[in-house]
């Protein structure tokens, strides 16, 4: 018979860890063994955002779509311009919204994540990236509707108007999948560094609404990215997205091939932002449980 001898009570304890990174390799290798997880995750809170709305996800494409024909009133038809520049302008607005909106949510989503999966974090043992990771994946899921919506856009505007600058199909094209990855990658190393901010700070996720709109009006998307000259032109390198909406422009609109300037923008911010967030939130995710 058990007695009360065999019974230790076993209490656990949480403290705070000192910021160091765990083994990387066994890390990535768990992340990657689990991203049913964080699929299933995107997928359930996918259905969940829109289950009470009569019109559902078709506020993905209505959103930017309004806002894009807001902006262009403003700033095309108010200030006055020709038909064939102002549809150009159109385009340029809408394909800028539609790929702003994508990292925008993965950000915004993302740094709420941790603080929202508080009962997870506490019963469940597993990568806490995947969260962010799930918010990246739904967002994703989001911004691919949008693509058909454009290119219909695009097309009636070529038919309406043949003398419109506006690009055709072209090997150009080719370079949308790079386009879309980096800023994926940016988004959610973005992502990862606001999630862990705020864990400590909780007002974060009030600035970011702000910050989110500011970084808008910065980047190259109510503005053309040849609308700058000399100096003036680093506004494009210093933004995290700058180099991939300039890339989005040139290919879309202009129809022209990726500078190498740009090329190593994209590809130095997506890697940049993933190092940083990264690091801090993967060094500081023991502490998320006291924290949270």
């Amino acid at each position: 018979m058990p007695t009360n001898q065999d019974f230790v009570s076993k209490v656990q304890v949480f403290e705070p860890h000192k910021a160091s990174l765990p083994p990387l390799i066994p890390y990535v290798k768990e992340f990657w063994s689990r991203r049913t997880f964080a699929i299933e995750l995107a997928r359930f809170n996918d259905k969940a955002e829109y289950l009470g709305s009569r019109l559902g996800k078709v506020w993905l494409i209505l959103n930017p779509l309004l806002l894009g024909i807001v902006y262009y009133v403003v700033i095309v038809i108010i200030r006055g311009g020709s038909d064939h520049n102002g549809l150009t302008r159109l385009n340029h607005l809408l394909i800028g919204l539609f790929t702003f909106y994508f990292a925008q949510s993965t950000v915004m989503a993302g740094a709420q994540s941790i603080t929202l999966g508080g009962r997870l974090i506490l019963n469940q043992a597993f990568p806490r990236t995947l969260l962010p990771f799930s918010c990246a994946i739904q967002a994703f899921r989001e911004f691919l509707p949008t693509i058909p919506v454009y290119v219909l856009v695009l097309v009636v505007g070529k038919w309406i108007y043949p003398a419109t600058q506006i690009a055709g199909i072209s090997w150009n094209f080719l370079w949308i999948p790079f386009i879309i990855v980096c800023i994926a990658f940016t988004a959610f190393g973005l992502a990862l560094l606001f999630a862990t901010m705020n864990v400590y700070f909780r007002d974060t996720n009030k600035l970011l609404t702000y910050i989110t709109r500011i970084w808008m009006y910065l980047s190259p998307i109510l503005w053309l990215p040849s609308s700058l000259h000399g100096k003036a032109k680093l506004l494009l390198y210093v933004n995290p997205l700058g180099p991939a909406l300039t890339a989005n422009s040139r290919v879309w609109i202009d129809d022209t091939g990726l500078s190498r300037n740009v090329i190593v923008g994209c590809i130095f911010w997506a890697v940049t932002s993933m190092c940083v967030g990264g690091y801090f939130f993967i060094s500081r995710e023991r502490d998320f449980a006291i924290r949270i």
